[in-house]
């Protein structure tokens, strides 16, 4: 019990929070494009092979597509949930960092989904580590919510946000499912399932 205690106390500022959090973010999207090596070619003029080489190449630059969107998706929501928080504990530091590590890991299922496009358990990979980043992005901020939600914002949380967080999971996991049967269907499912937190929730205006 007293370590449960110790991860409330503390009273840190957010501002190195960030900007370790704006670092890994940073990281995480340049290391997704360097699987879009430079094709080799045999014949250098020849703009045939080139062309057949591109082609065999897009699954690469979807992977890639679907994880940048993701990815800054993840960050502009993260971004704005720390505008909640009245300051840290060490609680939300290490719940903060366990999320930054699965961003960190995002790279490697791109990789795997974009270089076996075809396989069903690559494909079914990226969509379970997608579904776990959105668990521990849903862990973060109910714990923000719960305990440093600053007084004045919380009229301004959208009601019932951590059940609506669960649609992302719902959706990557749908996509999972759906590669047993077609995985382009998956992909159109990682495509689309972003859209549902482009931006972050905004509470309803009233009318009066």
């Amino acid at each position: 019990m007293d370590l449960l205690k110790r991860f409330t106390q503390g009273e840190l500022g957010l501002s190195r929070i960030e900007a370790f959090s704006d670092g890994v973010f940073a990281i995480v999207v340049t290391l997704l494009v360097l699987e879009l090596k430079v094709p080799i070619l045999h014949e250098r003029n020849s703009t045939s092979e080139l062309g057949h080489q591109l082609i065999d190449l897009l699954p690469k630059f979807l992977s890639w597509l679907i994880s940048f969107i993701i990815v800054c998706k993840f960050w502009l929501n993260h971004h704005h949930l720390l505008t909640f928080a009245r300051h840290a504990t060490y609680g939300m530091i290490w719940l903060n960092s366990i999320f930054l590590m699965g961003q960190s890991f995002i790279p490697f299922p791109t990789a795997l989904m974009g270089e076996y496009p075809t396989n069903a358990l690559a494909v079914s990979l990226f969509g379970v580590v997608m579904a776990v980043n959105t668990l521990l992005f849903i862990a973060l901020q109910s714990y923000i919510l719960r305990n440093l939600i600053k007084p004045e914002m919380a009229g301004t949380v959208v009601p019932h946000l951590t059940r609506k967080s669960f649609v992302g999971v719902a959706s990557y996991l749908l996509g999972v499912a759906a590669t047993f049967f077609n995985v382009h269907l998956a992909f159109v499912l990682y495509a689309l399932t972003p859209l549902f937190f482009i931006t972050p929730p905004q509470p309803r205006r009233s009318n009066l």
